[in-house]
């Protein structure tokens, strides 16, 4: 035996290429769908149709059935809730009890957007994955690429492929089918016969580009793994060196070299003017803050100690301050911040009637409807609404008379979250009307009017 034997390598015949099936092609998507009814009604269903734009019917045409998938993402679904349901009653109903707000054992209604979450995300996977399988995806190739004149499938021709897997087919059956329904062409399509192995160099290059992908990885695990006393990397310089000055840094900007600059006089934090404005507190805040803290400021009400914070912890009064009850001693404005005018009158009187009137009267001698209820039952828990005319009444500042409708006083609750503050002054406005209405004299009425008066009113004038 020859030694050259052993080193001879057979070398076989190339298999010539198989057949795949038959492809017809037409002009219009009208032959198209004949085609396809002739194909289908022959009982072939290992068929596909290619079109440049979607063609309504077709799938009808073809026969092809609904997909089942809708099924099986509605049992993934299912089954995303019950793993969610199960998960959270065995996690915090059986294996660690834990209390959350005293909220019950096992599944609450707490549980549903976990539950939710998991249905979403079983049927999302599901719809993807079993969308790929029942189309037999991925498929890198195809053997209708093979024939050159299905390149125009994407532009302006139509094309129908009856695959040879097909459990009726017939190779001479199909061809004398297709060659029926008048196609402009009809062509046997076979196996692409181009080698399968990728070339080396790809497969060389693809190795490189993954061993230099592994390069910037390995960099970063070693230097997390070891000290360096080099400055980091700037990739952008303006995010680590910016022109800018910190909190407590020097400066030439500025005389006083400070970087922080102080408010200027009389800003108000964005939400806080009510805080600040006399027009919405009753008093100038100014002027409380202007006291001496020797002088102590006493008051009796929580609201107002609030409002005072700024003078720093309130002291206990010493004897002979104002007892629990008095009115605050608060720096109250004098004069009205609003017009006396009879839109404010009128306006005045309006909210009056709706929010005052039902404890203290339409003529405010404390004598409204709730006051006569609650007076008729009797009951030592009522507390009898004032008059507006008492004479310490009529004495108050109108900056304290807005204070007790916004803060509230005795059994009174605060109007603040009702009326706003401008109504608030206007019936401030209309209880000054109610009280000089309750003590006039003929000196306030006009000349040309005093004698269509038929009760005497008083003269102040000798």
């Amino acid at each position: 035996m020859n030694n050259n034997d052993h080193n001879v390598k057979s070398n076989k015949e190339p298999r010539p290429p198989k057949a795949c099936g038959w492809m017809a092609e037409f002009e219009n998507e009208h032959d198209l769908l004949h085609a396809a009814e002739k194909v289908r009604d022959a009982g072939y269903t290992k068929t596909d149709a290619f079109t440049p734009f979607p063609v309504h019917g077709i799938d009808h045409a073809l026969g092809i059935k609904p997909t089942i998938l809708p099924f099986i993402v509605l049992c993934a679904g299912l089954t995303g809730l019950c793993t969610a349901l199960l998960m959270q009653w065995w996690m915090n109903g059986v294996d660690y009890k834990y209390i959350i707000s005293g909220k019950p054992f096992g599944i609450t209604p707490a549980s549903i957007p976990v539950s939710f979450e998991l249905t979403i995300l079983f049927s999302a996977f599901t719809s993807v994955l079993g969308m790929l399988a029942l189309n037999g995806l991925p498929r890198f190739s195809n053997p209708v690429f093979t024939n050159a004149k299905f390149d125009r499938a994407t532009n302006d021709r139509f094309f129908l492929y009856v695959d040879a897997t097909d459990k009726y087919y017939n190779r001479e059956s199909v061809k004398e089918l297709l060659s029926s329904v008048h196609a402009n062409s009809l062509d046997e399509v076979m196996e692409d016969s181009t080698p399968s192995e990728l070339p080396r160099s790809i497969l060389l290059g693809a190795l490189l580009i993954v061993l230099a992908g592994l390069i910037p990885a390995a960099i970063v695990l070693n230097m997390r793994a070891s000290f360096s006393d080099l400055p980091r990397w700037h990739v952008f310089f303006d995010m680590d060196f910016q022109p800018k000055k910190k909190p407590q840094q020097t400066t030439t900007i500025f005389k006083d070299g400070r970087t922080m600059r102080p408010q200027v006089p009389g800003t108000i934090s964005r939400g806080q003017l009510d805080q600040q404005d006399p027009f919405y507190l009753g008093y100038d805040p100014m002027k409380v803050t202007s006291i001496d803290t020797e002088k102590q400021i006493y008051v009796s009400t929580v609201d107002s100690v609030a409002n005072l914070s700024a003078l720093g912890s309130v002291a206990q009064p010493p004897a002979g301050t104002p007892a629990a009850g008095a009115a605050p001693v608060l720096p109250f404005l004098e004069k009205l911040p609003i017009e006396a005018n009879e839109e404010n009158i009128k306006l005045g009187k309006a909210k009056y009637e709706i929010y005052c009137s039902a404890c203290h009267g339409y003529s405010g001698y404390g004598d409204g409807l709730v006051s006569k209820r609650a007076a008729s039952l009797a009951q030592d828990t009522w507390t009898p609404p004032s008059s507006l005319h008492l004479d310490r009444i009529q004495k108050q500042p109108v900056g304290q008379i807005f204070h007790t409708i916004s803060k509230g006083q005795g059994k009174m609750a605060s109007y603040a979250s009702s009326i706003t503050p401008k109504e608030r002054w206007s019936i401030v406005l209309y209880v000054r009307a109610l009280q000089r209405s309750r003590n006039a004299n003929i000196d306030d009425v006009p000349v040309d009017q005093r004698g269509s008066l038929t009760d005497p009113v008083p003269s102040q004038t000798k």
